[in-house]
């Protein structure tokens, strides 16, 4: 039914062919160009039709290159802007989390408990378990014979082995483990891939892959529906220590209402998605572009020797501010989430061209923090370049979006990618081995084609 219901949506929409964008062969052309390279396809779009491109039937989308234009549908007019039909493709993995939720009632009321649950006292007790993990890995590190590292593998443990604790809680046991980060890698990238196919066939189909599919999401759901039980069947708030058992016991402070076991579930799975994955390839650029730039690994090195401060809190942006400046830089370099899309509820114009109701709206983050309008020297990585700057008013850097439907999980991220950052740079010196970074892929997030690879040697302190 939700088959015949997207097909008619698409079949209907065909009032955006006035603003310009690829047609026939170049159409064809270019959406293989997508799927085959999708941040190639975006530059490749931007080149040849500008700040705005229409793609029509059937993927009936306009993509916009203006930070004016983002700033409208993501702020000034966010009120007539849902999730669009690609971050819908994530709907049948993460149900409706934060990431996918489109009823603002319900997403709201989601929005202010987890919130909460990873405001600033729930961080301070999730920074140690951050800091002892991340010291155990030095300590791994220092202890093994090989100097040659692939960092993107190193970051992906590290960040699982946090998320596990931080989010799921300690009943995760190893078969559990390796279970979720087995189906949460397969099931998000299909569900990306998906975004990109002209026909794409329904889940409900059963090919092979459609079946891989539903054995790890189905593998997912019910690990973290049991371990909800399991907490809720304990009933023991005093000793909620992971967001998962924060979540069970955490009530809307206006209502004193909490959430529904699906939301619970859906807010979970979201939340392990969205986190680890993100933040491991984060950490894995990081890292690559100071292994490529020691003049700039050298001098932050320095700050965090000089630093009397440990990073507990969001305040590590004024005790450790060249620390702050590189992870601004990086992520503008290579943004966790390279696109986002959203779907207008009511008829909107961009640059005085209609835009009807329902139409896909793909936003090309990677674009927009790579554009020489916007930046100067772009592709040069200069974390200087933020020193004084209030990055919340940039309407060009929006690695975590902009508007009310900002990752909630923000300071969660900056402060675990300091924290690593920091303990790892205090410890060792990083070498790139090969003279480029590798190449980018956007599959779910954009990560390090074949892996990162950096030398390491311990530090004389």
């Amino acid at each position: 039914m939700q088959f015949l219901k997207d097909m008619r949506s698409k079949l209907s929409l065909s009032g955006i062919r006035h603003i310009k964008g690829p047609r026939g062969l170049n159409f064809i052309k270019l959406m293989f160009h997508f799927k085959r390279d999708s941040l190639g396809a975006l530059e490749e779009t931007e080149k040849q039709f500008g700040e705005i491109a229409s793609y029509g039937w059937p993927i009936n989308t306009i993509i916009i290159y203006c930070p004016k234009l983002i700033k409208q549908v993501l702020g000034d007019k966010n009120k007539i802007y849902v999730k669009g039909a690609q971050t819908d493709e994530m709907k049948v993995v993460m149900g409706e989390g934060l990431v996918t939720n489109n009823d603002r009632t319900s997403w709201l009321r989601s929005r202010i408990i987890v919130s909460k649950e990873l405001g600033p006292a729930p961080i301070a007790l999730f920074s140690k378990i951050i800091d002892d993990l991340t010291l155990q890995l030095v300590k791994k590190w220092k202890s093994q014979e090989s100097a040659e590292l692939d960092f993107s593998l190193e970051m992906r443990n590290l960040t699982f082995a946090i998320a596990g604790k931080t989010l799921l809680g300690s009943d995760l046991t190893n078969e559990d483990a390796r279970i979720v980060d087995e189906a949460v890698l397969f099931t998000s990238k299909m569900a990306h891939d998906h975004m990109f196919e002209l026909f794409p066939l329904p889940y409900w189909v059963p090919t092979k892959k459609n079946k891989e599919f539903h054995f790890h999401n189905n593998n997912l759901s019910s690990i973290v529906s049991r371990l909800l039980a399991q907490e809720k069947e304990n009933s023991n708030e005093s000793s909620a220590r992971s967001i998962l058992q924060r979540l069970v016991y955490a009530k809307n402070p206006e209502t004193g209402v909490g959430l529904s076991d699906q939301e619970l579930r859906d807010e979970v799975i979201t939340l392990l998605i969205a986190g680890y994955e993100t933040t491991s390839n984060t950490l894995s650029w990081i890292f690559g572009l100071l292994s490529k730039h020691p003049e700039v690994q050298d001098r932050l090195r320095q700050e965090l020797q000089e630093s009397p401060e440990e990073i507990t809190s969001i305040n590590f942006k004024t005790t450790h501010p060249y620390l702050y400046q590189v992870i601004l830089e990086g992520i503008r370099m290579y943004t966790a989430i390279p696109m986002s899309s959203r779907r207008n509820l009511k008829e909107d114009s961009f640059n005085g061209q209609k835009v009807p109701v329902n139409t896909s709206v793909v936003i090309p983050v990677w674009n927009i923090h790579r554009s020489e309008k916007h930046w100067d020297k772009p592709l040069v990585f200069n974390p200087s370049r933020f020193e004084g700057v209030e990055v919340n008013r940039l309407d060009h850097y929006l690695p975590f979006s902009k508007g009310e439907r900002r990752c909630v999980g923000e300071n969660f991220s900056l402060i675990e990618v300091a924290i690593i950052v920091s303990k790892v740079l205090l410890s060792f010196e990083l070498e790139l081995i090969g003279t480029e970074l590798p190449r980018a892929v956007s599959h779910v997030s954009l990560k390090p084609h074949k892996g990162m690879p950096i030398k390491i040697k311990e530090t004389l302190r």
